[in-house]
């Protein structure tokens, strides 16, 4: 087959453009990772590029794996030579190369989300300022915000912290910390390549000439300090090609910032724009349905999707009594379909806005026996067995790693006891060192006495000899099974809850290692800090598959990316689509209403809108009442579901869920609820954890919160636990993280 058969005229136009920057405004469904392999094919085939000139970026691991092996397809081995990764990836690889320009070193270890909270919370102690006054998810939070706009955290600071100086102390502090621990945080890898740039332009000059070919995938989801980086890489009138669609925008809450795919044009001017529109995923009326949801936003580039396909069935509305009632419908017409041979339950995916919608419609399928997978429960490299293990790894390759150190310096147990640990926390905060220097330092002469100096030695004495394996040329694997041995390791998971289920965790990490060894063409030192690089990049993102024989749960924002022959589009109500508190802003509002569209045109053949009358929030069953996104679709695309009897409801009814105006007092006719959209009342804070969420606690495993009493700073929660325990814990003080969504 020629390169370019399988592509439409404008498709194949995107492909072959070379004068100046480009952006592809493409559409769900309209082939847009076809165009961007297709174009860098034609780059090196038809127009003679060098592989090692082409860098392609884009937002996960599992996007960019996927790149790879098609580019290497259309190409072949050359396609190696190419440099196709995430913006974190290739940010941490130019950084191996140059960060010592910047005062690192070059085997630094990359730190998520709970590592910085340690870091955060060591700050604390060392600044002396209390939790209660300021809160670490606060902090964090703070410093993630300022990254993402590549700021400074001062300039963004709320009345949730009040003191400037003490906001500045714990930036300097958290600065120090991650510099004498030889460790970047995920917004770094972006901001600390800026920095580089910036102060050295012989290095930025140098990338410049060596990538006259950027391709950007899922514009609509850069960040500011993303588009700043790409500004600096790319020349005026230089080779920039991004593809995205504005309709897409869905992670303004972790920075994503939609301006920068809508002022492409000002900021690469002699510009153009290509728009895919057709799509090949979808049925004509499931199309027609969704694009009527987003012509509703007030800004947005304009597209007018088409299909070849069939206009398909009408899309399926359903309003249970409660979410109990919803959740058996659902179950209903997925075991109806296998049952038909209709689909398969691979072939299914089910949406929810919140992750504490999945409970009703898990214990569903449970009843049932609708076999299932929940998307966007802990990761398998957020399991403590395999955190554990890691940071002994990533000790090894870089000593100065404190949070790693003080991870494993009592696991599993060997009589170092908390206050031996703060000693030594403490100590290299005062000195702006690691917790390694101490340990090594104070070893012989430190605060330590009798049994605890002991035990001190033999923590010490285990990372020399890892040390001195990864010297002698072991990999990680092998450093694995040399952890394992020499710590008893196994021992230790007995004494948990799930042994057997933490072994297999184990066994896992060990297989994967020894895949990732084989397979690297580095020394081993190279090799152990590639694989702890690998780990610490991969995001929730890159976990979705769809081998399992099972019917997929998943919130919205997990379901971007995806496709799926039916899907159910659960909890269609106002509160919670949009939800409650994105209806305090305009942008929050277009951005739920995105939300919405993405979810829709994941369905290929089938679309369910699902809702009920009455849901539980916190204890208190209230009303709720339709989606107002629901009122953009047309009639006509829409039937309503038939009761349990087979019947169809009266054709009166609207079938989109809207039966006409309601009476006030004295039967006055009452304002219409659509399609006029008013803001809900301010609510007081919520608590840090919701009914629904999951947790792990550093004893007990993974669990659900099954309900939370509320209470000034000490909420307390009741969890059930994979074992079957149910614990009551306060939620501000027991060794619990929650289990991000």
């Amino acid at each position: 087959m020629h390169l370019n058969d399988s592509l439409n005229p404008r498709q194949l136009e995107a492909v072959h453009h070379d004068q100046g920057p480009l952006l592809i405004l493409a559409g769900p469904g309209s082939g847009k990772t076809r165009v961007l392999t297709q174009r860098i094919a034609h780059l090196v085939l038809q127009k003679g590029a060098d592989p090692q000139s082409v860098l392609a970026i884009t937002f996960t691991n599992k996007a960019a794996q996927e790149m790879r092996s098609r580019v290497e397809r259309l190409v072949g081995s050359v396609s190696r030579e190419m440099w196709i990764g995430t913006f974190h990836a290739t940010c941490a690889r130019i950084l191996r190369r140059h960060i010592d320009r910047l005062g690192f070193e070059r085997n630094f270890v990359i730190y998520d989300n709970a590592d910085q909270l340690r870091v955060i919370r060591s700050c604390l102690k060392a600044c002396r300022v209390a939790e209660k006054a300021v809160r670490p998810p606060v902090i964090l939070a703070l410093l993630d915000r300022a990254k993402n706009q590549a700021v400074d955290p001062l300039e963004l600071a709320t009345e949730s912290i009040r003191d400037p100086e003490v906001l500045r102390t714990l930036i300097c502090a958290y600065a120090q910390s991650m510099k004498a621990a030889n460790a970047l945080d995920f917004g770094d890898l972006i901001v600390f390549v800026l920095h580089l740039f910036q102060r050295h332009p012989d290095i930025l000059d140098a990338y410049r000439t060596r990538f006259p070919s950027i391709l950007v995938d899922e514009y609509q989801d850069t960040n500011r300090a993303q588009h700043a980086l790409l500004k600096a890489l790319v020349p005026p009138a230089g080779g920039l090609c991004v593809v995205g669609d504005d309709d897409q925008a869905i992670y303004r809450w972790r920075g994503a910032d939609v301006e920068n795919m809508l002022s492409f044009a000002t900021d690469f001017p002699g510009s153009r724009t290509i728009t895919l529109e057709q799509n090949y995923r979808s049925t004509g009326n499931i199309l027609q349905a969704a694009q009527a949801v987003a012509r509703e936003n007030p800004r947005r580039l304009e597209k007018q999707l088409w299909t070849a396909n069939a206009p398909g069935d009408p899309l399926v509305s359903f309003e249970g009594d409660n979410q109990e009632a919803e959740a058996a419908y659902v179950a209903d017409q997925i075991r109806s379909l296998v049952d038909r041979g209709t689909a398969s339950f691979r072939d299914v995916g089910v949406f929810y806005r919140t992750n504490a919608q999945s409970r009703s419609l898990e214990e569903r399928f449970l009843l049932v026996g609708i076999p299932y997978r929940v998307v966007g429960a802990l990761r398998f490299y957020e399991r403590a067995e395999v955190k554990d293990l890691m940071a002994y790894l990533r000790v090894v390759y870089n000593p100065r790693d404190s949070v790693s150190a003080l991870r494993v310096l009592n696991r599993p147990p060997r009589g170092i006891g908390p206050v031996t640990q703060e000693r030594l926390e403490a100590q290299a905060a005062e000195t702006g060192r690691s917790v390694w220097d101490v340990l090594e330092e104070g070893v012989a002469t430190g605060p330590w006495k009798g049994v605890a100096r002991k035990n001190v030695e033999a923590f010490r004495e285990t990372v020399l000899s890892l040390t001195r394996a990864l010297q002698a040329g072991s990999g990680p694997a092998d450093l694995l099974k040399r952890v394992l041995e020499t710590t008893r390791y196994d021992d230790f998971l007995n004494t948990l809850p799930d042994a057997d289920r933490r072994r297999e965790n184990v066994d896992e990490l060990i297989h994967t290692a020894a895949d990732f060894q084989r397979a690297a063409a580095a020394n081993s030192r190279e090799c152990l800090g590639a694989f702890c690089e690998r780990v610490a990049l991969v995001t929730g993102a890159d976990s979705t598959d769809g081998r399992a024989d099972g019917v997929t749960l998943m919130t919205l924002h997990c379901a971007k990316g995806l496709e799926f022959g039916v899907v159910f589009l659960t909890g269609m109500e106002d509160g919670l689509l949009p939800h409650q508190r994105a209806a305090l802003s305009e942008d929050g509002v277009s951005e739920e209403r995105r939300l919405c569209y993405v979810g829709m045109t994941r369905a290929k053949q089938k679309l369910y809108l699902c809702r009920a009358r009455t849901r539980q929030v916190y204890g208190n069953r209230r009303l709720s009442p339709p989606s107002p996104f629901l009122h953009a679709i047309p009639p006509e695309l829409v039937r309503p579901a038939p009761d349990e009897q087979g019947a169809h409801p009266p054709a009166d009814p609207d079938p989109r869920g809207f039966h006409g105006p309601e009476l006030g007092p004295g039967g006055a006719t009452a304002s219409p609820t659509f399609p006029t959209f008013a803001p809900p009342t301010p609510i007081r804070a919520l608590p840090a954890y919701r009914i629904g969420d999951r947790i792990l606690h550093e004893s007990l495993g993974e669990g659900r919160v099954l309900k939370v009493e509320p209470s000034a700073g000490r909420d307390k929660i009741v969890v059930l636990f994979s074992n079957g325990r149910i614990r009551k814990l306060l939620a501000q003080s027991a060794p619990i993280e929650k289990i991000p969504s």
